[in-house]
């Protein structure tokens, strides 16, 4: 409507409770809940009342306007037991569905895409063992039963978020994915780290990889498990680390870290993988913009850090190691899942 440009309405008419969302253009939707449990059905939404819920919900009794079709839509919270059989692996709605709630339903697909995507490839390319694969269900399945615990059935039980419930399901008509406890916000989508092989914990006693870890601050710190932050560089331009991220593991090094770039290209070529790296710093590959590169990434002037291709760290070295073609060597393999595995074929 004209002065009410935007794309995602809730409105809060007793008469009419519901959430106006743009489709396209001149199209939209009106999506109101009813309850089967209180005696209400679809067949209750005819044409004509369907057609004065929505005059009502815009405040407009004799706007004139197309019903082009309505129907009824069942909202539910359901993540598969396992998320690969074979050769055969869930991705998206296909391993989890959820009410499009904060937007986490097309985020946890985006995500689970990515994750898989990266570790598809280096086995069908015979870099890396299919054992890898494995991790795709140890690091994403946690996380995407924590995304639909917060979905709004398990809100419901939370009365100052009653209000964005609009889809929210009651009693008998609740599944049972149960809300644990309230997650901060951005937690299933930034604020959590993977606990896999294809992660190399900094702990003594590497943590359980029967779940998942919310971070308790949702600072991004250059831990191995969790996403790489963003940081402003400069090379010719200025240019954020996420944006160096464009397929291959990506190493970045400190200042005085030449030695772990040397070894990059090394380890790459011998190991048959794409490996980009960077030293940040005076007289290095890029410069750090923001002057705290070193201190937000919890490395040393000598140190550090391997990123995998979907943006996670995977490891950290916070000092130059003895022999770093060695370490990295080693770190790779283990990520690559190749020791005592056999590899796929190049395709």
């Amino acid at each position: 409507m004209h002065g009410h440009e935007a794309d995602v309405f809730l409105i809060e008419n007793p008469a009419a409770h519901g959430i106006f969302m743009i489709a396209e253009k001149d199209l939209g939707m009106f999506t109101v809940r009813y309850r089967p449990t209180q005696g209400q059905s679809v067949e209750q939404f005819t044409h004509e009342r369907c057609q004065d819920l929505l005059r009502t919900a815009m405040g407009k009794p004799t706007i004139a306007f197309d019903l082009i079709d309505f129907m009824s839509w069942q909202p539910i919270e359901h993540v598969a037991d396992q998320f690969q059989q074979g050769r055969v692996l869930l991705v998206g709605d296909a391993a989890h569905t959820m009410p499009p709630y904060q937007g986490l339903g097309v985020n946890m697909a985006l995500q689970g895409a990515q994750n898989l995507a990266w570790k598809l490839a280096a086995v069908l390319k015979g870099q890396a063992s299919p054992q890898l694969l494995s991790t795709y269900m140890t690091e994403r399945h946690p996380i995407a039963w924590v995304a639909a615990e917060q979905s709004p059935t398990g809100l419901v039980d939370h009365p100052e978020l009653k209000q964005y419930a609009i889809f929210a399901r009651t009693d008998a008509e609740r599944t049972q994915l149960a809300l644990q406890k309230q997650a901060p916000l951005f937690a299933p989508i930034l604020g959590y780290r993977y606990c896999s092989e294809a992660i190399v914990s900094e702990e003594a006693v590497p943590p359980s990889q029967q779940g998942i870890e919310l971070l308790e601050r949702p600072e991004l710190n250059g831990q191995p498990g969790t996403r790489v932050p963003h940081l402003w560089v400069e090379g010719g331009q200025s240019i954020s680390t996420l944006d160096l991220l464009d397929g291959p593991f990506v190493l970045f090094a400190g200042s005085c870290g030449a030695p772990w770039c040397e070894a990059a290209s090394a380890v790459a070529e011998k190991l048959n993988i794409r490996l980009s790296a960077y030293r940040i710093g005076p007289g290095g590959d890029l410069l750090d913009a923001e002057n705290g590169w070193e201190t937000k990434m919890g490395i040393s002037a000598d140190g550090a850090v391997l990123v995998r291709p979907d943006g996670f760290v995977a490891w950290r070295s916070r000092k130059l190691a003895t022999t770093p073609h060695v370490s990295l060597e080693q770190v790779l393999t283990r990520i690559l899942c190749r020791t005592g595995a056999p590899l796929g074929r190049e395709s």
